[in-house]
């Protein structure tokens, strides 16, 4: 955190003005007392001002990766907040001068983010022992995972807004606070909504040459063939649920015939837009739950059948970032006009938020 801005609070001047106060009436009815009382009050207002100031310029904040979310629902952005070492500091001395030194220099208090006009409170204390509970096996507490929660109403791929922190310690008089930018992207899916859409099978080389064959493993397909150990992200429901009971060994059964029924997912033309991506976006879900190979099918949206996370991913995006054509209001600068896949998206996106981060960068330098 590099500017860092520091104003009195509301205490803050009103300690400033009774000091004041005091002063004036010391001076005027020749009370030392008084006038030394105005002196402490003085210096202590000083005093806090250098110790807020270095209590937060000693905090580092590291942004975490965002997972993406479904519109009307919340997800979670947390935020690293780390100790760091003060420029010519003796943070960095050897453990012999020790514990003494760093317990001392603790930072601590309530942060203050304000995130989409929201403002939550987060008490820290970074540098305090953490009597051997620490991970990595430090014996000091120097790391703070803050979760921010984020809420999104609509569908497309975002740039994460400005986030304000703020904190007040030690007694509240100063208010320290400084704006962080972040450069990461999160993507917003859509919100799934349950029904019917055209699932047409993919078109199979094998299976248009030979027919038979293709009948044969699609019978095959269904005969057990064998246990194998499960592995993350296959689906739950060909798990022997009974072996897990038994011993606590996951396995999986696994069918003679390795191919898949491949498809291609899609919505009738006469289906409102946003409608169509709901559904589309509940099947994505769902057939990626089942382990299936599916593809996507939709105006500009043209996906190979496939399975995944990273598929799932790629068909969610692609639907969360597609044109609402039958919707007067449109998101500008943030919804991608192709809608093919991730990576169009977020290039698109990319290139419509630079004008309006220069912008930004501009106004708040002047």
């Amino acid at each position: 955190m590099n500017n860092i801005f520091v104003l009195p609070t509301g205490f803050g001047w009103a300690f400033i003005i009774m000091s004041l106060c005091l002063f004036l009436l010391g001076t005027n009815y020749q009370n030392n007392l008084m006038v030394l009382l105005s002196y402490i009050l003085l210096s202590v207002m000083l005093l806090t001002l250098f110790y807020t100031h270095q209590n937060f310029a000693r905090l580092a904040v590291k942004s975490t990766p965002l997972a993406p979310f479904h519109c009307h629902q919340s997800g979670t952005f947390y935020l690293a907040v780390v100790q760091q070492d003060m420029p010519g500091g003796k943070d960095n001395l050897s453990n012999d001068s020790g514990s003494k030194d760093t317990q001392s220099k603790q930072c601590r208090g309530h942060i203050v983010a304000s995130w989409f006009g929201h403002k939550t409170h987060y008490p820290f204390i970074l540098g305090a022992k953490d009597n051997g509970n620490a991970q990595n096996g430090d014996s000091q507490n120097t790391m703070q995972r803050l979760p921010i929660p984020i809420t999104h109403r609509t569908r497309g791929v975002y740039t994460l807004p400005r986030l304000t922190l703020a904190c007040d310690f030690p007694l509240g008089l100063y208010k320290c606070w400084t704006h962080l930018d972040f450069s990461a992207e999160v993507v917003v899916y859509a919100k799934p909504l349950k029904g019917e859409v055209i699932k047409v099978p993919a078109s199979n080389d094998e299976s248009e040459q030979n027919p038979s064959n293709a009948a044969t493993s699609s019978q095959s397909s269904s005969d057990f063939h064998s246990l194998t150990d499960y592995k993350e992200g296959q689906p739950l429901n060909r798990v022997v649920w009974k072996q897990v009971a038994k011993s606590g060994d996951w396995v999986v059964k696994e069918f003679a015939d390795p191919v898949q029924l491949k498809q291609l997912l899609s919505v009738d033309a006469n289906v409102e837009t946003e409608t169509a991506i709901s559904l589309l976006t509940f099947q994505v879900l769902e057939q990626s739950q089942q382990g299936n190979h599916f593809g996507l099918k939709y105006q500009s949206i043209d996906i190979e059948p496939s399975s995944g996370e990273t598929h799932t991913h790629q068909c969610l995006t692609a639907l969360a970032c597609l044109r609402n054509t039958s919707s007067p209001f449109e998101n500008h600068g943030y919804i991608n006009r192709t809608g093919n896949n991730a990576q169009g998206a977020s290039h698109a996106i990319k290139t419509s938020l630079a004008k309006k981060t220069k912008t930004m960068s501009k106004a708040a330098g002047s």
